[in-house]
This record gives structure tokens, sequence and C-alpha cells, in this order.
């Protein structure tokens, strides 16, 4: 059905958002909107309606953030149905990199306690590409998920292992920290690995 998807410029097809929340890439977990993911930012609150209470991005400031993000993974977004459609015409191609940290994997979120103060160690080098590509990594913070708000300092966050001071007032609070891996393969293709930090 791929190949024969039709061209058409006013063409709109809605509930993208809600098919991207529940991809499943290791990014967030769809039982948690809190997680942001390639379906946006959400947060509880009145619809547009002004009657209905949901899980929503309509009003600012989660309509800019989420619309930030949303620019953000497009690149990767378009990658992953591209190389899909690939799929679908050729019945092979490049399949997105398996991550694994601290030996966990699958796309379940990996729960991490933590000492405030201390260093905390990730190591995803046991993350691979099927097919035997290249990969590149980027650790980084999601701070709307967390209950820490200022930023968190992660060493060699382009590396396999990285290295995370856990802040000396972080004590009772949690921090989402993001494993991405992009492979050097067609459609340079990623996974996640979303690691949940409480810290003690």
């Amino acid at each position: 059905m791929g190949k024969v998807y039709p061209t058409y410029k006013w063409g709109v097809e809605g509930d993208t958002p809600s098919f991207l929340h529940i991809m499943p890439n290791g990014l967030n977990d769809p039982e948690d909107p809190l997680q942001v993911g390639w379906g946006g930012y959400h947060v509880f609150g009145l619809s547009p309606d002004g009657e209905t209470s949901a899980w929503t991005n309509w009003e600012k400031p989660a309509k800019d953030l989420s619309d930030s993000y949303g620019k953000g993974f497009y690149p990767d977004v378009f990658n992953d149905f591209a190389a899909r459609m690939e799929w679908a015409e050729k019945g092979e191609g490049n399949t997105n990199p398996v991550v694994i940290v601290n030996g966990k994997g699958g796309y379940s979120p990996v729960k991490v306690s933590a000492k405030a103060g201390k260093t905390l160690t990730l190591d995803a080098s046991r993350s691979f590409g099927p097919g035997g590509d290249g990969l590149s990594f980027r650790w980084w913070v999601q701070r709307e998920a967390g209950s820490y708000g200022p930023a968190v300092e992660i060493t060699s966050s382009t590396s396999p292992k990285a290295r995370v001071r856990i802040p000396e007032d972080d004590k009772g609070k949690t921090l989402h920290i993001i494993c991405e891996v992009h492979d050097s393969g067609p459609f340079n293709l990623v996974s996640y690995k979303r690691l949940i930090v409480s810290v003690e």
C-alpha cells in the first residue's frame, strides 16, 4: 500500500500525533502522557470545547513546547516512515538500532536509583545495529517528564558511556535521561532508551 499511496497537495490525515505516541521506539511509555515522545508534549487540562478535561496541548506554554519537540523529532519521524515505505515496496531495508543501557534492552524505561551528589555511570556500549551499521549516541535530560527543574550536566554525552552528576539538591526528585542512538545506514534510523532516575 505504501507504493500506491497517492500524492496530493491538500490531503490531510488526522490523528498522526496519537499514532506516533504509541510507536514502540523506546522514547516514551504510551501509558504516561507526561513522557514526551514523537506524539508531542501534553498536560492535563481543559479542552478547546471549554467543557472536557483531557491530556491536551492546544494552549501555551504546552503548545509551544510540543511544537518545539515536534520540529526536533520531525527528521527522524520522516526517515522512519521512509524506511517503512522502502520495506513496503522491496520487502527489505534498514532496521532501527537496538539500544541496551546498563545491560537492559527492550522498549520499557529503565528505572535506576542514585544518590544525591554522586555520579551515575550509564553504559550503552552493547547497543547494536541489526545490519552491522555504525552507531552514534546522544544522552540528554527530558526535564518536562521529571520533577527536577534545573539543568543537569552529562559528561561524554555523545559517547556510548556517559556520566551524570546527580545534583545535591535533587534528593527525592526524579530525572528522565534519554539515550538516543542513530545508525549509519540508510535513513540514519533512530531508537531510544529512557532511564527514570529516582534520587535518594
